[in-house]
């Protein structure tokens, strides 16, 4: 898939197979370690551990050069288990390994626009050519809201697909890409037509328009207001764009689908599309938070956390939000009874791939982050598909207690 992300959107799952998949490359620990409770919960705490699971989700990710981190949460609970070796400098325990997480960095933009929505700062519904000078004369209907549910009209990527077949897909493809380009590149877009609203179109390039024009209406940098506004008030030290030092002795080096090194994306103007490296402990922390806005937003950052999380267009028939919706930046899917809806979101650059669920009925959490570019490459996107992780998340998620 070019440019990578959304490597798995079919919420139905119908040509999945069961999973039989065991851990067979290199070597595996299970690591139970305690976690904290969930946020504003007194539960005590408790070792829980499900290696089925586990090795069900990394399976489609695993190599024998790379590495698979699956963190499962419940109710202040979790179980850490790691695939491989990781190959970073400094060891340290499977949480606390850093890895790309592409287009997850897109629930986190979105939150960032929810929490300047909260905070009175934006207007979600006004069109970002009043909002952003500089793009006087794009469309009306480009809006921060449109932008953040994929429904602004704008096309997955910057550059015609055509381009790719010919020249090929760069090693580093958005690190070129500046402020002006894109404001060039907006003043040039001329659309027949508005899109359809029912009707969501993924767009990698809205995302990143997104960052830069929250970023621009704040006088300030994406990752510094994204830190501003979201990851230090969460208390998620370890995501980040730019990583310190001892981050970078964390970091697992991303690795293409055959095995071969390759190396980490970087951004500019498309920062709020994909930039993030985080790890699967951090992104536990913001499941927690989420679990907890939805069942008491009593902050402003967690009634921003509750804004995203509501369905804004459907991709069932004529815009049903049933078994699939597009939220602000989140996916939300149901597959079975409506109690377990999970709220999801991947991501794939050419040496990473990531996903997190989080189902807040179960107050339960799914993360996997993988050193390899799945999505960059046909027959493992394949594979992923047909292992059906929707369904194998669905199913840990209805088997836990309530």
């Amino acid at each position: 898939m070019p440019f990578g992300w959304g490597v798995q959107r079919n919420p139905r799952g119908a040509r999945a197979s069961a999973i039989t998949a065991q851990a067979t490359l290199g070597t595996t620990f299970a690591i139970v370690r305690p976690y904290r409770p969930r946020i504003g919960s007194t539960v005590g705490v408790m070792s829980f551990t499900h290696p089925e699971v586990s090795a069900k989700l990394a399976a489609p990710y695993r190599h024998a050069s790379t590495s698979v981190v699956v963190l499962l949460t419940h109710d202040g609970r979790s179980t850490a288990a790691l695939f491989g070796d990781p190959g970073v400098p400094q060891p340290c325990a499977p949480q606390d390994v850093l890895f790309e997480i592409g287009s997850i960095t897109k629930v986190f933009t979105a939150l960032l626009l929810a929490r300047l929505v909260v905070d009175g700062e934006i207007e979600p519904d006004r069109p970002i050519g009043e909002i952003c000078p500089a793009f006087a004369g794009v469309p009306a209907w480009v809006t921060p809201s449109s932008l953040a549910s994929h429904t602004s009209g704008l096309p997955r990527l910057h550059v015609p697909l055509w381009t790719l077949l010919v020249k090929g897909v760069p090693d580093d493809p958005y690190a070129d890409f500046t402020r002006d380009q894109l404001i060039a590149w907006m003043r040039a877009w001329r659309p027949a037509r508005p899109p359809r609203t029912t009707s969501p179109r993924y767009s990698n390039l809205g995302f990143g328009l997104l960052g830069e024009v929250l970023a621009m209406s704040q006088g300030a940098e994406y990752d510094a207001l994204l830190r501003d506004k979201v990851l230090n008030p969460l208390g998620l030290t370890a995501t980040s764009i730019a990583l310190t030092s001892d981050q970078q002795r964390r970091f697992s080096t991303p690795h293409a689908a055959s095995g071969r090194p390759v190396m980490p994306w970087t951004f500019r103007a498309m920062a709020g599309a994909g930039a993030l490296r985080s790890t699967a402990g951090d992104l536990a922390r913001l499941a927690d938070h989420v679990v907890a806005a939805l069942e008491h937003p009593a902050t402003r950052l967690h009634r921003a956390i509750a804004l995203t999380a509501s369905p804004v267009a459907g991709f069932g028939r004529k815009g049903l939000a049933t078994p699939m919706a597009q939220c602000l930046g989140w996916i939300s899917m149901t597959l079975g009874a409506a109690d377990h809806r999970m709220l999801f979101h991947d991501g794939g650059t050419a040496g990473s791939t990531s996903a997190l669920y989080v189902c807040p009925r179960q107050r339960a959490a799914i993360i996997v982050l993988a050193n390899r570019g799945v999505a960059a490459s046909m027959w493992s996107s394949l594979r992923l598909a047909r292992a059906n992780p929707h369904r194998v998340a669905h199913d840990y998620f209805a088997a836990l207690p309530p």
